[in-house]
């Protein structure tokens, strides 16, 4: 059956999860977590940690080797092992990428620990050729959810992962922050723009494509392209901007929304840089003043009149 609207909520909560993994060069076993160590997976066969894109959306995944199939007919994907004396019992579901219902799951915990071996209502084979949802809660002795996450598996064959020598690379910490919609006022070049914009711990965070979209034409114009392959997104100063179509439309009606950190790598010129950076619904917001100073605009902040001013004919200075 479909369950698009269960589907959606557990979408929202992946989206906001900070999910811990260390990177490996081969497949081995992996603790899993949501920032949180008293809830953990214990993943045989982990392969990496991964961002996929699921709708419009790019979300944080696991890559796993497939489960061998046990003589019953079933699957030991993981283990499930929890500190929290509350937990006596988990619930599951399996979904696909559509948000239909492929197996589910109903356990109680022994000293905090089960292996987590669905019932699934498809052959495996034919549906882990897509990332497939777990979602998973656990229970008191009287059946309130105490803790819940949400986790995108990415199946692949044994060794199709490569081999010891892949690089290694440094691992992202996953940072969940609250982000509010920024109500100063902003103008470009002499003219009031409207942006779809967040103030994050006190400083303001414009989406990438926007900026790019407004200084368009100007002595400060850049290119913004997307490697699918390096998972980076490519800033290209005195270029004009390719639109992609979206830019510069409203966000969300909500006066704060949680945002995650973007863990794309990000290339300026060519040059790999280090800048902040956070998803928020799908699309990458970054600090303006990072940007000013990556591509040398001025933005100036005027505490009288509350207004943003982001100026292509002067340079960009400090605070």
């Amino acid at each position: 059956m479909k369950i698009k609207s269960m589907f959606k909520t557990l979408m929202s909560t992946l989206l906001i999860a900070g999910m811990f993994v260390l990177p490996v060069s081969a497949a081995q076993v992996q603790n899993v977590n949501w920032g949180d160590k008293a809830y953990e997976i214990i993943v045989p066969g982990f392969i990496e940690g991964r961002d996929i894109t699921i709708g419009d959306a790019t979300t944080p995944a696991i890559v796993v080797e497939k489960p061998v199939q046990k003589s019953n007919g079933r699957y030991d994907f993981f283990e499930i092992v929890t500190t929290d004396k509350n937990a006596v019992m988990i619930t599951s579901n399996v979904m696909d990428m559509d948000g239909e219902m492929m197996g589910d799951l109903m356990a109680e915990l022994e000293d905090g620990r089960v292996v987590y071996s669905p019932i699934l209502y498809e052959d495996f084979d034919e549906i882990s050729d897509k990332p497939l949802f777990f979602g998973f809660k656990f229970h008191d002795v009287e059946s309130n959810t105490i803790y819940e996450f949400p986790l995108w598996i990415v199946f692949e064959d044994k060794g199709s992962s490569g081999t010891a020598e892949t690089p290694v690379e440094t691992p992202v910490t996953v940072k969940e922050v609250t982000a509010n919609v920024t109500s100063s006022k902003v103008i470009v070049n002499g003219k009031q723009v409207a942006f779809d914009a967040y103030n994050i711990e006190g400083s303001n965070y414009f989406k990438l494509r926007d900026l790019a979209m407004v200084l368009n034409g100007s002595e400060k114009q850049f290119e913004v392209t997307w490697d699918k392959e390096k998972n980076a997104i490519n800033l290209i100063s005195g270029e004009a901007y390719t639109s992609v179509g979206g830019e510069l439309t409203a966000g969300s009606s909500k006066a704060s929304v949680k945002g995650t950190t973007t863990k794309s790598k990000i290339y300026l010129d060519g040059e790999e840089v280090e800048l902040e950076a956070y998803t928020i619904n799908g699309n990458n917001y970054f600090k303006l003043r990072d940007i000013g100073k990556a591509f040398d605009f001025g933005v100036i902040w005027d505490s009288n009149l509350k207004q943003i001013t982001i100026d292509s004919s002067v340079a960009y200075t400090e605070e």
